[in-house]
């Protein structure tokens, strides 16, 4: 069976997955904010952001069936850019190449419909399954590393950027 990745725009029926994806240890530790979801929350997210035009988010489906959610927050019109975001929620759907393939989907969105020029993204060093598929989107590493105390546990935040005129030469 062909692993077919596609995205589609979220909803408020996506609620229930979302609540779930997000709250799960393995998503979680690896985000900066890592607040408990709730219903409430997401849907203020969604009014708040997503339907304000701030940021952009898609339900990542895998022949068909959601698995996780790939996202640009902070859309800023007028310098062109936003930031990148992803995660695969469902565990059988890891390891596959869907991680890759959502962003190539949302980052020709991103160029193509909202007509950015920059999208950037920050990733936790210890995560390199995930660097490694910004990289097959086209992401490169940028010279800025933060480092943060999350939890009590020190991490070292990487910086990835790609520009329009690079996706395209792809």
């Amino acid at each position: 069976m062909t692993n077919e990745v596609t995205i589609r725009p979220i909803t408020y029926d996506d609620t229930e997955n979302i609540v779930k994806w997000r709250n799960s240890e393995y998503v979680n530790s690896r985000f900066i904010d890592r607040r408990l979801f709730t219903k409430e929350s997401h849907e203020a997210w969604l009014k708040t952001y997503v339907e304000a035009g701030k940021a952009a988010q898609f339900i990542i489906l895998l022949n068909g069936e959601a698995v996780g959610s790939v996202y640009l927050r902070d859309i800023d019109l007028d310098t062109k850019e936003a930031e990148y975001g992803i995660f695969i929620g469902e565990e059988g759907a890891r390891g596959k190449g869907v991680g890759t393939k959502s962003a190539k989907l949302i980052l020709k969105y991103a160029f193509e419909e909202l007509g950015l020029e920059k999208i950037f993204l920050r990733v936790f060093k210890d995560n390199p399954g995930a660097v490694r598929s910004y990289e097959k989107a086209g992401f490169k590493k940028i010279d800025r590393v933060d480092t943060l105390n999350i939890d009590g546990e020190t991490l070292e935040v990487i910086f990835m950027e790609l520009e329009k005129k690079d996706f395209e030469k792809r």
